[in-house]
This record gives structure tokens, sequence and C-alpha cells, in this order.
């Protein structure tokens, strides 16, 4: 086959793959090279060659540094996806060799969950695998969605978004629930009964990019609001979220469950509206189809038990929030 006509993906090399990851880290092709232990002129003939394989410009050169085009951030998402993979194919070896040798497992999970579930998890999970090292990280999707699919994180335990905000995305589905609208109990508009007298009110949400436009049609355009964008503000914190609502006159949308575990009880309250809103889901979400490090698999598997036991508890927080949701098969 003539060289010119080579698929590009039968040209990439391994190398050329980490510096694009190290250009994107660190800004530099001198930062790159000095943190990967080569020469600058090795990055700069590897980025050269990427470019010239996939016949597509990969980034933008100013005297600063180099940034990547739209094309150079589509691959560097699968280069994240490859280095990732190769880290934790090195980590796994390393335990065979080395079983007291620590595995990191990095998990997002939603704020609901977290304070649900998540202890009884980590208990459970620790005494079985104690050589893992756990990085934990709240799991909104606006921070967590992004991470999962660079590589950051191993799984995200939280809602599953839809869409095109679910490409590249395998979800396993647990838990379905309701969303409300949230105000301060002291709120002037506390006694609302339709979105349409929150107009005037500044709202606290967290999505992605991709997720805008179904939130937006979601929460106003389909009951006939115009979406009030300069009064839309991203938080992505959801202890922050619920304390700014406890003590302002912003509204939210959260999930029922969240409002059982994390909210300041008798500070925030639903507004029981009558316009309707389709129930969310929430699973177990992994980048793309293959299966799980066997870390990964445990966790998920001390999770679902927990799930199971958690249906048959005495304690109040708990019975409240499956109380607030529906369990699926």
């Amino acid at each position: 086959m003539d060289a010119a006509r080579t698929p590009p993906h039968l040209s990439m090399k391994l190398h050329q793959i980490r510096y694009l990851v190290a250009l994107a880290e660190y800004g530099s092709v001198r930062a790159a090279a000095r943190t990967l232990g080569v020469t600058q002129a090795a990055v700069t003939q590897g980025l050269r060659e990427l470019e010239e394989a996939h016949r597509l410009p990969l980034f933008q050169r100013h005297s600063s540094g180099m940034v990547l085009t739209a094309a150079g951030q589509v691959l560097l998402r699968h280069a994240q996806l490859v280095t990732g993979q190769l880290e934790q194919a090195e980590a796994e070896m390393a335990a065979l060799r080395d079983p007291q040798a620590h595995i990191r497992l990095s998990v997002a999970v939603t704020p609901w969950i977290a304070h649900s579930l998540l202890p009884p998890v980590l208990a459970s999970f620790r005494a079985e695998l104690p050589q893992v090292r756990l990085e934990l990280f709240e799991g909104l999707s606006a921070v967590a969605l992004p991470r999962l699919r660079e590589g950051s994180i191993d799984l995200l335990i939280g809602r599953v978004p839809t869409g095109s905000a679910a490409q590249d995305l395998h979800a396993t589905p647990l838990f379905r629930y309701e969303a409300a609208v949230v105000a301060r109990t002291e709120h002037p508009l506390v006694q609302a009964r339709s979105l349409h007298e929150l107009h005037d009110c500044d709202w606290l949400l967290n999505y992605t990019p991709s997720e805008e436009s179904a939130i937006f049609e979601k929460l106003f355009l389909r009951h006939g609001i115009a979406v009030p964008t300069r009064r839309i503000h991203l938080v992505h914190s959801a202890s922050l979220l619920l304390h700014l609502v406890a003590h302002s006159d912003m509204v939210s949308f959260c999930p029922w469950p969240l409002i059982e575990t994390e909210g300041p009880h008798g500070r925030i309250t639903p507004l029981r509206l009558q316009e309707p809103f389709e129930p969310h889901t929430a699973g177990v979400l992994q980048r793309g189809h293959g299966p799980l490090p066997f870390a990964a698999q445990r966790f998920v598997a001390h999770l679902l038990q927990q799930v199971h036991a958690c249906q048959h508890t005495a304690d109040p927080q708990l019975q409240r929030v499956f109380r607030s949701i529906d369990v699926l098969d």
C-alpha cells in the first residue's frame, strides 16, 4: 500500500500519543519534553509526524506555546483514553508481581449516593481490597463527565446523561428518581404553583455544555417559558448549591434524594409546582463498553450489595432516600 494512502490510525505511535497528552497538560513543548525526559526536538518531531499522519492541523502555534485545534481536541480525548488504559495495565501487572503494591481506583459519586450508600460500600470494599488506594470525587455532571472521558476517573456513580452527552459512555442504570425546584423555606415565592411565577429568580444549576439544550428544554421551553439566560448560574458543588439556596433568594433544580440526604432540613423546601418533570436515571458509568478493571468491578459489586441491603434498612434517613427512588432491576 502506498504510504500516502495508509490510513492515519496505522501511522500513530505510542510516543506521539504521549507527546500529545503531555503538551495538552503542560502547555508547551519545553515543559512536555522536560516532564517526559526527552529532548524538545523529539517532541516537536513527534507532533509534526502526528499532524502529517492525520493530514489535519492539530495545533495552533503561538509565541507563548501551542494550543490544540478542534481536531487536536478530538484526538486528545482518544489519546488520554489510551494512556489511561496503559497506566491501568501497568498498575495491574505491578499488583500481580507484588500483591502488596498499591492500585489506584478513581471514582466520582453523585452527592446523594455518597451521603447515603457510600460509607458502607467503602467499608466492605476496603476490607476485601486493602491494597487499593481510592481517589474520590464529587460526581456532579459538569465536573465528573469530562474527567471520566479523559481517563482521570475510572467510574462515575451518578446521573445517566442522555443524547449526545452519553456519547462514548456505557451506563448500567440502578435508580430512577424525580427532581424538584427548591427554594429556602422563607423565600417570598415559596407558595408559587407555577414556573411562570419564578421568571425573575436567579437559578443555580449544574450541567455539561452538551446537556444545556436538554436541561433548558426540560426546565423552561416545554412549559412555554423563555430561558432566563442571564439569571442562570453554574455551580459545581452540591453543598455550595444547597447553602446558597438556603441563604439567598436563588432557586435550583435538585434530585429528591439529594433533598432527603444533604439538604439542610428545615431551611430548603421543594416547590409544589404544577409543571411535570421527567424522571432522571442514576447508575454506573464507564468509558466505552469494555470490561472494567478488577478493582472497579469489585467496587461496583459492593455498591450493588449495599443497594440490596439498604432497601430493608431501619435507618430513618436511608428509608427517606429509598422512598424517593425506584430501584431498577
